[in-house]
């Protein structure tokens, strides 16, 4: 394979089940390689997946970057540890299995690289403008406005210039460390978290003043989820997350995380003692989501706007209810003084597949 140069950044990507997906992701990885060579590329089958693995065997010869990881099922957190530990780049890239980067993401990565002054580098995410279904398209507009995430959405749209940026602007589905900041025995990610494990992380990096930078040029593709099954169970399991790093790490608390679920609590008040503040309220919620669904309607048409209406209300419902649930698994942790009963329990035992 042709390049320009070399970089020394690992590439690490956990998959569990999504060949499809996979695939696509590793042959963009491919093309971006011919421009600028990572160290490695660093595949970590979550699980028993003997589809997943067999495919990884049949291309593992033909491309040399490819290292592959067979894991027993775990939390995302640790999978992460275990294939850091495999690795041996000075910088370590995560990246997610249902990703695809453009032809000059390892380019503009090793450039940021040599500019210096961050620690922490990350991108912005869009969707395919070409592949992406209807419903996609409606999840990227509820996500990526202020009405779906808050202060949080610049972590699901696309991002352009450079500038520094703070620990919650950030998403690991598209995220660079310099090796050092990771900690010399590599387990950066704890507490055997549902979801959410960059942010526990990254703002324990903030406090330590650890230098963050966000780039348009690590922007990427990245596929939503395709019906409203799945993409209410990610934003559940992500509420979830919350709660635990709440508890985990309460200096990294920001309002808007429990906004969801007070608003939740504030509506079954209102509606078992105040019934014409309950009529008021959920006016004004649906008036919101139908102003905050205008660009949807603007940019994608009826259909797109009308599947965003509905999944502001999927997204704040399931948030609220994974971060009471996640509340409520820490707090019986608490009474029966169990580390984390609640959270993901697994064991690390990595085999390299030959």
């Amino acid at each position: 394979m042709k390049n320009n140069f070399n970089f020394p950044v690992s590439v690490i990507i956990i998959t569990f089940r999504r060949q499809s997906a996979l695939n696509a992701c590793l042959s963009s990885l491919w093309a971006a390689a011919a421009r600028a060579r990572p160290l490695e590329i660093i595949t970590a089958v979550n699980g028993r997946d003997d589809e997943t693995a067999v495919f990884l065997r049949g291309i593992e010869k033909k491309y040399t970057l490819l290292k592959v990881l067979e894991l027993p099922r775990m939390c995302r957190g640790e999978a992460r540890n275990a294939a850091l530990k495999a690795s041996s780049g000075g910088w370590i890239c995560f990246l997610d299995d249902d990703t695809e980067v453009p032809p000059d993401y390892f380019s503009n990565l090793a450039s940021e690289i040599r500019k210096g002054g961050a620690d922490v580098l990350g991108g912005g995410q869009a969707i395919d403008p070409v592949k992406a279904s209807v419903f996609e398209r409606a999840a990227c507009f509820a996500l990526s406005s202020f009405w779906g995430a808050g202060p949080f959405r610049v972590r699901f749209r696309s991002f352009y210039g450079r500038r520094p940026a703070g620990p919650n602007e950030f998403i690991l589905c598209n995220l660079a460390f310099r090796r050092e900041v990771l900690g010399k025995e590599l387990s950066p990610f704890k507490g055997h978290l549902t979801s959410a494990e960059e942010n526990l992380l990254l703002n324990e990096l903030a406090a330590a003043g650890i230098p963050m930078r966000l780039t348009g040029g690590l922007n990427l593709i990245h596929r939503r989820r395709w019906d409203l099954a799945s993409f209410s169970g990610q934003i559940f399991r992500s509420g979830m997350g919350r709660a635990q790093i709440t508890f985990l790490y309460p200096d990294g608390f920001t309002f808007f995380t429990i906004l969801p679920a007070l608003g939740a609590f504030l509506s079954i008040c209102a509606l078992l003692f105040s019934p014409g503040f309950f009529k008021a309220g959920i006016f004004l919620y649906f008036a919101g989501s139908a102003l905050s669904a205008i660009p949807a309607l603007r940019d994608g048409g009826a259909k797109t706007a009308s599947i965003c209406f509905t999944l502001f209300f999927a997204t704040h419902f399931s948030y609220a209810a994974g971060w009471c649930w996640g509340i409520l698994g820490l707090l019986k942790d608490l009474l029966r003084r169990g580390e984390h009963l609640s959270r993901c329990v697994c064991e690390i035992h990595p085999k390299e597949i030959s």
